[in-house]
């Protein structure tokens, strides 16, 4: 016969409620180990939290001996990585309350510790601390130690292959492209130089650091691949992040002096700047297109031929050749008359013959630029890099960021439609389909940054209309062809050309 308490339960079902409630109160899931690695913690917020849990949290982790930190963006990099964030959330149950936490790496994300506990209606304070207490029991967390620390960095943050180089040594080194040379990012946390990649690395360059106030970077670990392409300023290139994870990007050469990319993190595209430290842009070597000559945008003006762009693509050049999309040759033309002041110029194909069948229909014509608005809608068509790009035309837009170019210049409109090597002498069309502009330049990167140390972004220009009018005007023997169709970029497309000057 079973033996009873004082209630009359049989002592066997009380022993197993109370194993029972037991189990409720402690069963957690395993800790993830490394916590000693943790000298700072974190603790964010709940959404809901009217018992101050997230306070307790705090309270008891200094008790136990972290560091609590409220803004780990003030941590220097070697802190944030002996930093960890505690995050979870908690929940009312029939006898109490759970809270359930998770603590990860601070700098990379990586799981560091997840325990749960339960506690019995003992009133709100008592509960709160006895879920608390034993949250920080289960994370058997004992004092930071440096040993464990060093342990788990290796383990997440590997080591990289190196190349061993130093800064005199690339200084002796002869370039064999602009990118070569001594690099910085903008916060100056990494200094490192691009040079030629070893046989048989599968690239092209590697970008070695030189010095770095990470913890986790040491000197001449490859800290970015790069590869190159049909253009000599356009290269692919895999980079390595600051937590040693790799990300490919597109990286493009500015002014010789920028190296401009973009990159998805979890939080997002992040871009990607380096600043050149050596050579001094005015000493970097020159590289010639790619066909020897530079390359720019034209667009036709009239029947007989001619052709406007603008005076800086041609200036340099003794041949000149115009191809139209859907051509499979060229043909070459001449210069009938400039403003190098305005950088115009305005040139004549030698045979117009083929323009009948190239552009039948003209979806745009000239028209004064003083009826822009600011912020109006303005598109443009071009050949921007068109030795990575291919020959296609490409259509871009924007609104006009300014009625005047820099420095209130009022030749010009300063424009957010995204411009590349290769757009000058492109038509900038207003809402209607007139060509209120020339496309002329992109604010110098480079020198922006040793003024302002800002990066400028979609700050481009056009010279205005009126000054290519008046140059037309000088040339009484032709005029303006007039607009025979509504305008579309489909067919304003087919009368802009490919202009080469050589």
């Amino acid at each position: 016969m079973s033996e009873r308490d004082g209630h009359g339960r049989p002592r066997g079902t009380y022993a197993l409620l109370i194993f029972f409630l037991m189990l409720s109160l402690f069963a957690a899931s395993a800790v993830a180990g490394e916590i000693n690695a943790c000298k700072y913690l974190a603790v964010t917020d709940f959404t809901d939290d009217p018992y101050g849990i997230a306070q307790e949290l705090r309270e008891q982790a200094s008790a136990k001996g972290f560091a609590v930190v409220t803004t780990i963006a003030d941590l220097s990099p070697t802190d944030l990585l002996k930093t960890c964030v505690m995050s979870g959330s908690w929940w009312r149950t029939p006898n109490g309350g759970r809270l359930s936490m998770r603590v990860v790496d601070a700098s990379g994300g990586a799981l560091i510790a997840e325990v749960n506990s339960g506690a019995g209606r003992f009133g709100v304070g008592p509960t709160r601390r006895a879920l608390v207490s034993k949250i920080y029991s289960q994370l058997k967390y004992t004092g930071f130690d440096e040993d464990v620390y060093r342990q788990r960095i290796q383990r997440e943050y590997p080591a990289r292959p190196k190349l061993v180089i130093t800064e005199e040594e690339i200084k002796k080194h002869e370039s064999r492209n602009n990118v070569e040379g001594i690099w910085s990012d903008t916060q100056d946390q990494y200094r490192l130089g691009i040079v030629p990649a070893p046989d048989g690395s599968g690239s092209d360059y590697v970008a070695v650091v030189l010095r770095s106030n990470s913890p986790v970077w040491q000197t001449n670990e490859i800290k970015a691949e790069i590869r190159s392409t049909a253009s000599p300023d356009v290269f692919t290139c895999t980079y390595f992040m600051a937590n040693k994870k790799p990300a490919g990007t597109t990286l493009t050469l500015d002014h010789n002096a920028i190296l401009r990319g973009s990159v998805a993190t979890p939080k997002g595209s992040m871009d990607l700047l380096l600043m050149r430290v050596w050579p001094k842009v005015e000493e970097s070597v020159s590289t010639p297109s790619a066909k020897g000559g530079a390359s720019g945008t034209a667009f036709l003006l009239s029947r007989s031929g001619l052709v406007a762009t603008n005076w800086h693509v041609v200036a340099e050049g003794k041949n000149f050749s115009v191809a139209f999309p859907g051509w499979t040759g060229t043909v070459s033309a001449e210069v009938v008359i400039k403003d190098v002041v305005n950088d115009l110029a305005i040139l004549r194909v030698n045979d117009s013959t083929k323009l009948a069948s190239t552009c039948p229909d003209l979806p745009f014509q000239l028209a004064s630029s003083n009826s822009v608005k600011l912020g109006e809608r303005v598109t443009t068509i071009g050949y921007p890099l068109t030795s990575m790009l291919g020959s296609n035309p490409k259509f871009a837009e924007g609104v006009v960021s300014s009625k005047s170019g820099i420095q209130d210049d009022p030749r010009s409109l300063q424009i957010s439609a995204q411009v590349q090597p290769g757009s000058s002498g492109s038509p900038l069309f207003d809402n209607d389909g007139n060509v209120v502009g020339i496309v002329v330049a992109t604010l110098d990167a480079a020198k922006a940054y040793q003024l302002t140390s800002s990066i400028p972004q979609n700050v481009n220009y056009a010279i205005k209309a009126d000054y290519l009018l008046s140059l037309v005007a000088m040339l009484p023997g032709d005029a303006l062809a007039s607009r025979t169709t509504a305008f579309s970029p489909e067919k304003a497309a087919q009368c802009v050309a490919i202009i080469r000057a050589w």
